[in-house]
């Protein structure tokens, strides 16, 4: 597939979900506070350890609190994140079938007559389902994924910048 093809089917997928940049917006903040909330976690084990090194008992118990406090966040914000994601994905592939059954209408009777109709459909269906699916996944893991690393490495550097 060239680069242009590539673009163009990349922004015709992403005009299915022109309709829902709340749900966008909403995913992009939910990958934002769960890395953040995933990345403050081995802060904070790091302070537990200087506690017991310390033989703190309170900054020890603090930390592991919040320890719990951030694991609780970041399943929350997993959590919204997914369901703003599958929000935006599913409601794709409702457009998409809508746009897809609004051609399959004006394919020509002999074509409709020398194909079975199931079939057509079905593999509608099924390759309507598969790039939902792909939606879905790559909105999740990119989100994440670039949060991450950036993530990572902002900590990296707020720690040591050598």
């Amino acid at each position: 597939m060239k680069a242009s093809e590539y673009r163009r089917t990349v922004s015709q997928m992403l005009s299915y979900t022109r309709g829902m940049k709340g749900y966008l917006a909403l995913s992009l903040l939910m990958a934002l506070l769960s890395v953040l909330s995933t990345l403050l976690f081995p802060m904070l084990t790091g302070a537990a350890i200087d506690a017991i090194a310390a033989m703190d008992g309170r900054s020890f118990i603090a930390s592991v609190a919040l320890m719990g406090v951030a694991a609780v966040l970041t399943a929350l914000f997993q959590f919204v994140m997914n369901i703003a994601n599958n929000r935006l994905s599913y409601s794709a592939s409702r457009e998409m079938r809508k746009d897809i059954f609004h051609q399959i209408g004006r394919l020509p009777l002999s074509y409709l007559d020398s194909h079975p109709h199931g079939d057509i459909v079905s593999r509608m269906i099924s390759d309507v389902d598969q790039v939902a699916d792909g939606l879905l996944l790559g909105f999740t893991q990119l989100f994440t994924g670039v949060m991450t690393i950036a993530g990572t490495i902002i900590c990296m550097f707020t720690v040591s910048w050598q």
